[in-house]
């Protein structure tokens, strides 16, 4: 079944500009949980068959290896079934997903010390220094990386067959060329999801049912104003950030300021929050 890795790197900005802290792995923080579990759902689930396939191929190659071209023959036969079986599913499908990772990035710094920590590092690019730049621009993240490997159903059941066939002649050292070759072929893509996007999101879901209440209490609207502000700081980090091109924040912050308005002075009604939950679509992207 799915082989899932998953890595967590907490980075903080303090004292950045004067001795950059080295990204360590530490346990998730509990704040990112639902954050990651969001991107992890949107990714494309692993298709058991082109899995064992990819564990077949693998046999194989370790069969050849030890000389036993039988067992060989035998794991390819059960890779190319699999892959049949996938296609004959899948007929459209010309990628199929054999393995998920994802990495969790997440610097610990307000939009000022990030802006503070871009001027350092555009500084010291400036000044040919790279290698001192190099670490401050490595912890200005904040997302969550998801890695998918995928087997090319176009060529990757041919090389299986192709090797099969230079095995039933004896042709045991070409047989392994073509399955390394095969697995060269594989695919891998890398989707980011920034943190701040989605937390915002999260955010987002709780305001707009708090701003649909029609009897809000002081309780409530205090609350909803700290959604609100936290929203606005989420979106700020993202524009720090850059996860977005030159004026892409702007709609989501006169958004914003339209939401405040209409949820003023204990102000209700029904979607209010569905323009802005719209503009969050367009950020995240492949790398």
């Amino acid at each position: 079944m799915l082989n899932l890795k998953n890595t967590v790197f907490a980075l903080s900005l303090a004292s950045l500009v004067a001795a950059p802290l080295a990204a360590q792995e530490v346990p998730e923080p509990s704040a990112n949980q639902a954050a990651e579990d969001s991107a992890r759902d949107a990714a494309t689930q692993v298709v058991e068959e082109a899995l064992a396939a990819l564990t077949e191929t693998g046999n194989a190659i370790k069969a050849l290896d030890d000389g036993d071209n039988e067992a060989a023959s035998a794991a390819l036969e059960r890779a190319i079934g699999k892959l049949e079986v996938t296609l004959a599913a899948n007929p459209d499908m010309s990628l199929v997903p054999v393995d998920l990772s994802s990495r969790v990035l997440d610097v610990a710094a307000t939009p000022d010390e990030i802006y503070t920590a871009k001027r350092e590092a555009m500084r010291l690019l400036d000044n040919n220094q790279l290698q001192l730049a190099r670490p401050i621009i490595a912890q200005l993240a904040s997302e969550v990386d998801i890695n998918e490997t995928y087997i090319p159903l176009a060529t990757y059941p041919l090389a299986l067959k192709s090797a099969a066939a230079l095995i039933k002649n004896d042709q045991t050292d070409e047989a392994k060329q073509v399955l390394a070759n095969a697995l060269g072929t594989l695919v891998t893509v890398t989707t980011v999801e920034p943190l701040p996007m989605l937390r915002a999101n999260a955010l987002i879901d709780e305001a707009s049912t708090l701003s649909e209440k029609a009897d809000r209490s002081d309780e409530d609207n205090t609350r909803l104003a700290t959604l609100l502000d936290e929203i606005d700081a989420e979106i700020a980090i993202g524009e720090a950030l850059e996860y977005g091109g030159e004026g892409a924040f702007d709609p989501l912050k006169a958004e914003m300021a339209t939401i405040r308005e209409k949820t003023g002075n204990g102000g209700s009604g029904e979607g209010f929050f569905a323009k802005l939950k719209s503009l969050f679509s367009g950020f995240g992207s492949g790398r």
